[in-house]
């Protein structure tokens, strides 16, 4: 049997449990990537853009691009860019997430009304049903709304005779994963199958006429064969991704307003603001694989040289295991589950490799 490794990256603090993750003398690939990626030439990308928007641009005011908004920092950057400075006609698809926030409806109707169009697609009882299932099963609480945002913005340019998509980010080589598509100016389907742990939600739907009620987020095989003709696209392969550039950016041309108060195990108060599924998705990550959203966050920081190793350290020993106990009510009512059968759910994930469980759960302390 495979003795069971635990341990940090030498320059962040990305754990060696993430999914899908390498290391190369002792330092993690979203490090290596991430210097690697300085020698990009970002002129020669942009003309590649470029070339790429005189292509698919139409000349008869039809939309000619699908992003995907949340009317957040770094969709809001993508299809204002796009529209004012590349001259596309973008439609923007918005798949509602669970325990969409009055802040997030709000940012998205600023968004709109600095001058975007958007077909939005609400969230369902049916969807509500699939996340209690994965939820309880999986300990992915939002794993439908993530199929639908991988999805739902295939199925929509498909229906508007619309040849391409473009993404945000590719996260994937970005932040530790499969690096196979780190130089790719197209994805194929594999790419979304491995940011959705290659999980589809099929096997829970018992038959065909249920599979109606997860349109948005099922993908057939016709449809598969179908969509692959369609072009899909990241920002982060044209210019490089800044997200402290993007956050002033939302802010002063698409009316971005920042929370109040920053989430229980959030280090920021602009992060995920547009729902409260976000936390307990990321503190399910921890208590599965050893790393919270701190560690997540910290790690980026680090890389862009806004936070030295040693100050995020402290930062995720303080958040990176915080339950999200401000919302559990809420996360009781969504799954429609009680209290006990919530924190029972909760429990059934905890990594038993990393994880000391006494009367609290003790990461062990490999930082």
């Amino acid at each position: 049997m495979k003795k069971f490794s635990f341990y940090r990256c030498k320059k962040c603090l990305t754990t060696s449990t993430r999914p899908r993750i390498s290391f190369t003398d002792n330092l993690c690939s979203a490090c290596v990537n991430f210097e690697q990626r300085k020698k990009i030439n970002w002129g020669f990308r942009k003309k590649q853009l470029i070339k790429l928007c005189n292509i698919y641009r139409k000349k008869d005011g039809n939309y000619d691009v699908v992003v995907p908004v949340g009317g957040g920092k770094d969709s809001s950057y993508v299809a204002w860019m796009l529209k004012n400075k590349y001259k596309m006609k973008p439609l923007c698809v918005f798949c509602e997430p669970p325990l969409f926030t009055k802040l997030g409806a709000k940012n998205l109707d600023n968004f709109r009304k600095s001058g975007f169009d958007i077909f939005q697609i609400s969230q369902t009882n049916a969807q509500r049903e699939m996340d209690r299932i994965t939820f309880t099963k999986l300990g992915l609480p939002q794993h439908n709304w993530l199929a639908s945002i991988t999805i739902a913005p295939l199925k929509i340019a498909e229906k508007f005779n619309i040849k391409i998509v473009m993404w945000g980010e590719e996260g994937e080589s970005m932040y530790g994963g499969n690096n196979k598509y780190k130089n790719t100016m197209f994805a194929d389907s594999n790419l979304f199958k491995l940011k959705l742990n290659n999980i589809s939600i099929d096997k829970f739907i018992s038959n065909r006429k249920s599979k109606k009620l997860y349109y948005w987020s099922t993908l057939s095989k016709h449809e598969i064969k179908k969509y692959a003709k369609i072009k899909k696209c990241h920002w982060s392969y044209f210019e490089k991704w800044d997200e402290t550039k993007h956050l002033s950016f939302a802010k002063k041309n698409c009316g971005l307003e920042y929370d109040k108060s920053r989430q229980d195990n959030s280090i920021n108060n602009h992060s995920h603001t547009d729902q409260i599924m976000f936390p307990l998705h990321m503190y399910l990550a921890y208590l599965k694989f050893g790393f919270g959203r701190a560690t997540t966050d910290t790690s980026i920081d680090i890389r862009h040289r806004r936070i030295s190793r040693k100050k995020a350290i402290k930062i995720v020993k303080k958040f990176d295991g915080i339950m999200p106990k401000s919302y559990i009510s809420d996360y009781c009512n969504y799954f429609k589950m009680t209290k006990k059968n919530f924190f029972k759910t909760i429990h059934k994930f905890i990594n038993k490799d990393i994880f000391i469980v006494k009367k609290k759960i003790t990461l062990l302390d490999v930082i």
